[in-house]
């Protein structure tokens, strides 16, 4: 039974890393894209397509990051 916990705790954590990568990924974007003056939904459109994320993915990250400072 330990080795089956083993194996879900480690997906868990390999999931986990993956979504801080691409959050950070879904940043970068937002800010680059700021700094080079694109719109809103240019924006949007661009997390969509680099990070292959769906709208309500892209939607929810330009939410957390387009007012950022």
């Amino acid at each position: 039974m330990c080795d089956l916990s083993d194996r879900y705790r480690k997906e868990d954590e390999a999931r986990g890393e993956a979504r801080g990568f691409i959050k950070g990924r879904a940043k970068e974007i937002i800010c680059f894209a700021k700094d080079i003056n694109y719109t809103y939904e240019e924006t949007k459109a661009r997390l969509k397509q680099r990070l292959n994320i769906n709208d309500d993915e892209a939607e929810n990250y330009m939410k957390l990051y387009w007012d950022e400072k």
